[in-house]
């Protein structure tokens, strides 16, 4: 589930106003509002800042729309993550984090590589798991503690 049209409507947008900033078709967004194609996390992070809510509000992880204070860090591309650092500080292992969200360990370290995009469901469920939000995992934050 996630918020894209809630949030496209308080303003009195279009989906075509929302795929002309997002440089896509409006068939292409439309498909992301209506969860049919997952939403890439570069574009997830497009859509918190122009909407002014967090990641984890578009997300529906939390219902409190405020973002969270901004990263200090930068240079950081749009495809970073900081899975690797997570699991590291909590002293696990690839494997151990795969068995808890039934993923093989090829596919969760292809995640924490950043050689591929992180699926909703997936991103969902590590920021739950971790107890982290998806705005600090994806470094749209430093704040590791969600508003939950």
């Amino acid at each position: 589930m996630n918020r894209l049209k809630e949030l496209r409507k308080e303003k009195n947008l279009l989906q075509k106003d929302i795929a002309e900033f997002l440089k896509m078709s409006q068939n292409g967004y439309s498909q992301y509002e209506n969860e049919i194609t997952d939403i890439p996390t570069v574009v997830l992070k497009k859509l918190s800042n122009y909407y002014n809510v967090s990641i984890d509000y578009i997300l529906c992880l939390t219902d409190k729309k405020d973002k969270y204070y901004p990263s200090n860090i930068v240079n950081i591309t749009n495809n970073m993550n900081r899975l690797s650092e997570i699991r590291n500080d909590l002293d696990l292992k690839q494997i151990e984090v795969s068995e808890k969200l039934p993923i093989s360990r090829p596919t969760y370290s292809t995640y924490e590589t950043c050689y591929c995009d992180i699926p909703i469901k997936i991103l969902k469920d590590l920021a739950t798991f971790y107890n982290v939000s998806v705005d600090y995992i994806l470094y749209a934050t430093d704040e590791r503690k969600p508003h939950r």
